[in-house]
């Protein structure tokens, strides 16, 4: 066993232990079980396929290359179905294996004969030349989601860069005598090939085990600030984006269910929570993509609208109060007619605390109003005077 087919060993094995830390992360973490498990077989079918490599000259030509291409082609459709799994949250079974069918059938078609190199050759080039082309495009997007524009760009560069190296590698294999073709013959190809492979394993791997870990950390930090039930951001979201927010004028909208208590004495707490679920679609549909809307406590929820004075605010608050009355929900003992009381204040510059003062405030004067209906930082003026 030569040098280069010594090393395709050790990376062999350095993929078998990426298996081991893919299995790992489908055990602990539920929410990444099926791309865990993808990211474990395309591990060890490259594993294997790498064994075989440098097992050549001591196993039947059978095993050592029609095995290890077919071990490769999988490793290399695998690949980019890890990448779809994780950008769709689903694995395309059906497409990926009538591919991997197709492909085999013609790799063992071909057999080991050297006559079949540049068909075997080409195959295994067209293959990861797709499937490298198609994983781009699947981590693009989740990508960008998680590191920015510019960042996932770069990375989708790097990762096609050695994609064509990959497959460089291959093709130029056709120009070479027939023993200079294989893998684990010592040239300067092959060696060139290794490090490539090298390269893209550690890179490939690493990146993507990094894109797990930092989508379940951002999960874990969201639910954090987070109502479960809503969807909405729960009471230290809602303080958390106020301090994002310049200090310029900020109006707040403190809203009420009425009556939240006979609802869920006569029809369920069940039915309680979906007329919650109601209302935050409510205010998602008609407060625009500038709110923060957020549910901070049992049925009380709060929207700060930014760069809103008082006038603006109360005109959306009657808006927003109108259509929810006008939008029953339904339900199995029938329509279900809700309401809400909402109190405004504006702020020029007071803490939160003080303006959810002043909101409280204005709420409880809509509420002595006579409910469904909503109260300003205003009225409480006029009231006063």
């Amino acid at each position: 066993m030569n040098a280069i087919a010594l090393s395709y060993l050790l990376l062999a094995a350095q993929m078998g232990l990426y298996g081991i830390l893919w299995s790992l992360t489908a055990w602990l973490v539920r929410s990444e079980r099926l791309t865990g498990l993808l990211g474990a077989a395309y591990s060890l079918c490259w594993a294997g396929a790498l064994a075989l490599f440098a097992l050549r000259g001591t196993l039947t030509p059978w095993l050592t290359y029609t095995g290890a291409d077919v071990l490769v082609l999988c490793g290399f459709t695998l690949l980019w179905g890890r990448a779809y799994c994780f950008d769709r949250g689903r694995f395309p079974w059906r497409r990926w294996s009538l591919v991997t069918l197709f492909g085999a059938l013609l790799l063992i078609w071909a057999g080991p004969a050297p006559e079949h190199m540049d068909l075997r050759l080409l195959l295994l080039a067209l293959f990861s030349g797709v499937s490298g082309f198609l994983m781009i495009c699947y981590s693009a997007r989740p990508l960008r989601q998680q590191l920015g524009t510019p960042l996932s760009w770069l990375i989708c560069l790097l990762g096609l860069a050695a994609i064509l190296a990959w497959g460089e590698r291959i093709m130029m294999a056709q120009s070479l005598p027939i023993p200079a073709q294989d893998f684990v013959y010592p040239s300067s190809h092959n060696i060139l090939a290794l490090l490539v492979i090298w390269l893209l394993t550690i890179a490939l791997q690493l990146g993507q085990l990094f894109m797990v870990v930092l989508r379940n950390t951002r999960k874990l930090n969201d639910l954090s600030v987070r109502d479960v039930l809503t969807q909405l951001l729960n009471r230290r979201g809602f303080e958390a984006r106020w301090r994002e927010l310049p200090a310029a004028s900020r109006s707040l909208l403190l809203i009420d269910v009425d009556h939240f208590k006979q609802v869920n004495d006569r029809h369920g707490h069940d039915v309680g929570d979906r007329v919650l679920c109601h209302l935050a679609r409510q205010f998602t549909d008609h407060m625009g993509p500038s709110a923060t809307l957020a549910r901070i406590g049992g049925e009380e929820f709060a929207i700060l609208l930014p760069g809103e004075d008082i006038a603006n605010a109360h005109g959306r608050a009657e808006y927003l109060r109108s259509q929810i009355a006008a939008t029953p929900l339904p339900s199995e003992q029938g329509a279900l007619h809700v309401t809400v009381s909402i109190g405004v204040a504006t702020s020029q510059g007071e803490c939160l605390f003080e303006l959810l003062k002043q909101a409280d405030l204005a709420l409880y004067l809509a509420k002595r109003r006579g409910r469904n209906c909503v109260a300003s930082q205003q009225d409480l003026a006029a009231q006063m005077s």
